[in-house]
């Protein structure tokens, strides 16, 4: 199931701080024109440890354009285009699948549409993704096997590429996470003071493709006046009571992929995101905004942390 990182599609609960009227309150709504441009530079970490001892780190770099290429009454569509990723340690570079998807999104367009207050209503073109990504995935695995790489490596490849471009829920999921960021707090009004409460998920960051059941919270943390830049805090962790279900099955299903006895208790298991944001209240387009997502299975822990932050024309 997509992750909609929009709060129109999340479930209100509550309203935990009551806000008075004397509090600031901004509306963050995107204030385009068709051909706007901007540029980010998307930065990624993924590190993990287990009892303390760090197993990998990765971190790369990779250059975004985005661009307003449609406006009217039925709303808006972003065009979302990755340059080359760049690996901080080149010797990390060297997962055959992670290079080939990669390779893929720097290959293809990403059309986010969006409804007139900048809410994400979904991929556009996945129709459009699914057939040139099969392209690329063809030209991609015909490069390799010429290169020697064998032929199980190529297999797997494949596997897991099919897996990405088989549903328009599964490109969504894969090509609509890091664009959504920039448009998650897009169609809300935030008052300082006020927090609320929500429903949504998180994806599982040890594996699997079901996502957990969570609760969130969002805030107005700063607004400056003289600039317009409004700092907003998301926090999200797992729904205590429907997120062990999810957790039980997908343990069976590994156990049952490896052939070992799932566990008789359910591990420690966390997983937390916390989002941060600086964005422009006039125009809706954010400044910078660092996704970090947190979790722990008894001794083993994982942090993916994602920033975008906009470059200076």
């Amino acid at each position: 199931m997509l992750v909609r990182w929009t709060l129109a599609t999340l479930t209100l609960l509550s309203v935990v701080v009551a806000a008075s009227a004397e509090r600031p309150t901004v509306e963050i709504r995107p204030v385009w024109r068709m051909g706007d441009a901007v540029r980010y530079q998307m930065t990624k970490t993924q590190q993990r440890e287990f009892d303390g001892k760090v197993l990998r780190k990765v971190q790369t770099t990779t250059p975004v354009e985005v661009e307003v290429i449609e406006m009217d009454d039925d709303g808006i569509v972003l065009r979302w285009r990755q340059g080359s990723t760049t690996f901080e340690d080149p010797k990390h570079d060297d997962d055959p699948v992670l290079r080939t998807l990669h390779m893929m999104f720097k290959a293809l367009d990403i059309d986010v549409q969006l409804d007139t207050e900048g809410v994400l209503i979904g991929l556009r073109n996945w129709k459009e993704l699914r057939g040139t990504g099969h392209k690329v995935q063809e030209a991609i695995l015909t490069q390799m096997a010429k290169s020697g790489t064998a032929k199980s490596t190529l297999d797997t490849v494949r596997k897991e590429t099919d897996k990405l471009l088989a549903t328009q829920e599964s490109l969504e999921t894969a090509f609509l996470q890091y664009p959504a960021l920039l448009v998650f707090p897009l169609g809300t009004s935030y008052e300082m003071g006020q927090t609320l409460t929500y429903e949504t998920t998180i994806p599982n960051i040890f594996g699997g493709p079901t996502p957990f059941p969570a609760l969130g919270e969002y805030q107005l943390k700063a607004l400056d006046k003289d600039s317009d830049m409004a700092t907003i805090i998301f926090k999200q962790s797992l729904h205590p009571k429907e997120s062990p279900r999810i957790l039980q099955q997908w343990l069976a299903e590994e156990a049952k992929k490896t052939g070992k006895p799932a566990p008789g208790e359910l591990p420690d298991f966390q997983i937390q995101d916390i989002i941060e944001y600086e964005i422009d209240c006039k125009t809706g387009w954010v400044k910078s905004v660092t996704l970090t997502r947190n979790g722990k299975m008894d001794k083993l822990t994982a942090t993916e942390t994602v920033t975008l932050l906009r470059k200076t024309p």
